[in-house]
């Protein structure tokens, strides 16, 4: 069955049981698209310099996987085999060289030199040289200590990012979840790519459903909105990223969950019983102001909101089965979005409309439930997993081009990411019980 904080958990709360399962129809769906292909940028990543000291060393060592990792991750660039490099020799910026490493097919080169800064400190610098120009055309220099060194990677791979694709990389990214620790739930934290991982809430009771607020202009400061039954009821509360705890709201009714804040920050999407029946509600955050938007005898759950902000998707059972609706912020204009699986949840749409306006949700399948994509555009429906189980939990990357989820696929409950079209699937946990992801924006 799906994560707590969707339908599921609505229905448990108000009426005490699950829908009854439905046959899944026959012929699911099973579209699988490439998107829009981009041409990727050779380069090459020769081995960071680390000089004599072991901790330099060891550092080096770590930024220059780290950043490969990373590039191959965005799926904007293409890595010159590591063979080839032994063809050439080290970087030498004069003619010949640049000459050296074109026959290689590299189109840019990274020079990087890592060198210990007093008792724990570590300097990064890296360079990185256009091949047709014959210049350097990206510096950079960080500074950090030994705990910091994949950050600094994760710095330099999004510098690499912006100068040549021009958007925002994401390896500086985080995923929160919830993990099993003892009888209780907690929220983590870990670095997109699953390392680093880091425990934010220790108050022993059930935490879910964890959502990032969107960064701001004017305070930089990431905040996790979740719920928690540390009072014994669902109640919202708003953390920042290192676990202090920063706001909770007043609660009225059995069900407080699902959070979702608005592109802007300013407004929270939630799903509330305070008036008897799970409905969507939004609450404003600077004053607490909090406004009903839908009405309607079936369990209304699970908001997510469109880039622009003007629109709300979510999951109801007013037409007598889970499926994915659409409505404006408002609360008007509600109208049904999925028509072609017996039971949709969990839906979150993607932050970037020039990869897709897509939204992602899970389905039951036959043997479980997988991740579908659906295009608003062309209204063409993709199914992204097909590997048994249970795969829930959907939610985007900041760029749009990932999907991070959860999946029993390989026993326990995990975290996993993929391409936005399914490919490249990546496991980030392992062991325990791990749910409910939310990609950092």
């Amino acid at each position: 069955m799906l994560a707590a904080g969707g339908l599921i958990a609505g229905r448990a709360a108000a009426q005490n049981q699950a829908p009854q399962p439905e046959t899944p129809p026959s012929g699911t769906p099973t579209i699988r698209i490439v998107g829009s292909a981009r041409q990727r940028v050779p380069i090459a990543l020769p081995p960071v310099s680390g000089g004599d000291n072991g901790r330099s060393q060891d550092a080096a060592t770590t930024i220059h996987d780290v950043v490969r990792d990373d590039l191959l991750f965005s799926g904007y660039f293409q890595v010159v085999p590591d063979e080839y490099l032994k063809m050439v020799g080290p970087f030498r910026d004069r003619a010949a060289s640049y000459k050296e490493w074109q026959g290689i097919g590299a189109e840019a080169i990274l020079v990087g030199q890592a060198q210990a800064d007093g008792l724990s400190g570590i300097v990064f610098e890296g360079q990185v040289f256009a091949v047709s120009e014959q210049r350097a055309v990206v510096g950079k220099r960080f500074r950090g200590d030994q705990q910091q060194v994949r950050i600094i990677a994760h710095k330099m791979s999004d510098a690499l990012v912006e100068h040549y694709i021009g958007k925002p990389g994401i390896a500086t990214s985080r995923i929160a979840y919830v993990s099993q620790v003892g009888k209780g739930k907690e929220i983590f934290v870990m670095d997109y790519d699953g390392a680093r991982p880091k425990r934010i809430t220790a108050n022993g009771s059930m935490n879910r459903s964890p959502a990032w607020s969107p960064k701001s202009k004017s305070d930089e400061a990431e905040r996790i909105a979740f719920v928690s039954l540390r009072r014994g009821s669902p109640e919202l509360l708003i953390l920042d990223a290192s676990g202090d705890l920063k706001r909770a709201f007043p609660q009225k009714g059995e069900l407080n969950s699902a959070p979702a804040w608005s592109p802007d920050g300013r407004l929270l999407a939630f799903s509330s019983s305070r008036d008897g029946n799970a409905e969507i509600y939004t609450l404003r955050i600077d004053d607490n102001v909090l406004t009903r938007l839908t009405k309607d005898p079936g369990i209304d759950t699970a908001p997510t909101w469109s880039p622009d902000g003007r629109s709300i998707a979510f999951t109801s059972d007013r037409g007598g089965s889970p499926q994915i609706y659409l409505m404006d912020a408002d609360g008007g204009r509600v109208r049904r979005l999925t028509s072609e699986l017996s039971y949709c949840d969990s839906a979150s749409w993607s932050p970037n409309t020039e990869e897709g306006d897509r939204i992602a949700f899970a389905a039951r399948v036959p043997g479980g439930f997988d991740i579908f994509s659906y295009d608003l555009k062309s209204a063409q429906l993709t199914r992204l997993t097909d590997g048994g189980g249970i795969n829930e939990s959907p939610r985007w990357s900041p760029d749009g081009r990932h999907l991070v989820f959860a999946s029993d696929r390989s026993g326990g409950s995990d975290i996993y990411t993929m391409d936005a079209n399914g490919d490249h699937v990546r496991r980030l946990t392992r062991g325990g019980s791990n749910q409910m992801p939310s990609w950092s924006r």
